[in-house]
Order: structure tokens, then C-alpha cells, then sequence
């Protein structure tokens, strides 16, 4: 079977559990690893339509940026806007952002805020295969510049060990995680994952002169 959630043109339909929970979930506090920094986690369960237009904009030029870098995506060429809208928050997704007291008129998910500034990441959630397994789940993370060193990595993927089980997801699969990428292996056994599989030679990144194994990695979510 394809990798369907590396191809922005296809979509898995999320398991009648997701769908009836994702509406009840609401926003979450989080801090970071200074211990004084407010995050606040908030779910995208209405699709794109329900995320300031700007903010999308924002992280769309970023992760383009990421993709071009060629180190942790598989894609060779960055998604249309229009693409990477409905790729990211056609599911299920999660933005977090700082409280940020300058910016107190304008909290929360709104036009007008500067998200250069407080936004730090974003995570999607999605059936990773479909029909009678579609309760195991894949998620894709990405951190903004203004996250870097302040541990955003780590809130998120508290976040996501939150969320999943609540969406009805049983177990947690990450198809491609690249062996050179350790911050992001790290941060997963951290959590509980596993390496659960490997495919030699898997990927031809910038960052590397031979290909790249990538890593299959699992935690059970019950």
C-alpha cells in the first residue's frame, strides 16, 4: 500500500469516533521548557476554513521552506497553498500559540496577530490506513522559527499522546522518521515509542551524501 498521507492529493476519511470527537475538544494550556512561557494548544477540528487566513499563509511559507530544505519531508517540491490547506487541516489539526500579553486584544485564533511571533507549531492528525484499521493513527508535526530551543517539540507531542486517544485512535504509527533526524527520535522514545521497522536506504535528503534509513515508529494509545 502507498504512503497516502505523504501524497497531498489524498485523503483518508478519519473513523466515525474521530469525527464525533474532534468538536468537543477545546484548547489546552501548556508551558514550555522555561517554565514561564504560556502555550496554548488549540484544536482545528472544522477544517481550514475555521483558521485565519494569514496564519495559514504564515505556515504555509514556512513549511515550504522546510520541504526545500530536503531534510525531513519526503516531498521534492512544495504544495500550493490551496494543496497544503487541506493536506494539514482537512482532518484534524492542532496549532499552538503564545499567550502573549502584547498581544492580549487580540488572543486566540484571530486575524490581525502577529504569527511570526507566537505561533510555534502545528500537528495534523489522520487514520493512517483506512476502512477496518483506520483506528491507527499517523501525525505530522512542524515547528515555526520562533520555536527553536524552547522544547515546542516535546508540548506538542505531550499534546498529541492527549488528543489521539480521545479521537478514538488504538495505535500510533509514524511511517517516515529519518535515522539522521535524532532531536526527533529523541523526543519520541521519550514518549514511549518504539522503532518498530526499518527501511534501508530510504530517502535521498539534503542533508546526507548516502541515502537514509528510515525509521517506522509505534506506542500503543490505550
Amino acid at each position: 500500500m502507498p504512503a497516502l498521507l505523504e501524497d497531498p492529493l489524498t485523503t483518508l476519511p478519519a473513523p466515525t469516533a474521530a469525527q464525533t470527537a474532534a468538536p468537543t475538544l477545546t484548547p489546552k494550556k501548556a508551558v514550555l521548557k522555561d517554565n514561564t512561557t504560556p502555550v496554548t494548544l488549540y484544536p482545528i477540528a472544522g477544517g481550514p476554513s475555521t483558521v485565519p487566513d494569514s496564519l495559514i499563509a504564515y505556515l504555509h511559507r514556512e513549511f515550504s521552506a522546510e520541504i526545500v530544505r530536503g531534510s525531513t519531508y519526503p516531498m521534492e517540491e512544495p504544495m500550493t497553498l490551496e494543496q497544503y490547506r487541506n493536506y494539514w487541516f482537512g482532518t484534524f489539526a492542532v496549532i499552538a500559540l503564545v499567550d502573549d500579553d502584547d498581544d492580549a486584544d487580540r488572543g486566540g485564533l484571530v486575524e490581525g496577530r502577529d504569527w511570526e511571533r507566537v505561533c510555534l507549531g502545528t500537528f495534523y492528525v489522520k487514520p493512517n490506513y483506512p476502512g477496518r484499521c483506520s483506528h491507527v493513527c499517523n501525525a505530522g508535526f512542524f515547528t515555526t522559527p520562533a520555536a527553536r530551543g524552547r522544547g515546542v517539540g516535546m508540548v506538542m507531542g505531550r499534546a498529541y499522546l492527549e488528543v489521539a486517544p480521545v479521537l478514538g485512535y488504538k495505535y500510533s504509527v509514524f511511517n517516515l522518521v529519518f535515522a539522521n533526524n535524532t532531536a526527533s527520535i529523541k523526543i519520541w522514545e521519550k514518549l514511549g515509542f518504539q522503532v518498530i521497522g526499518r527501511v534501508p536506504r530510504a530517502a535521498r535528503l539534503a542533508n546526507s551524501a548516502e541515502l537514509v534509513d528510515a525509521l517506522i515508529i509505534g506506542r500503543d494509545l490505550v
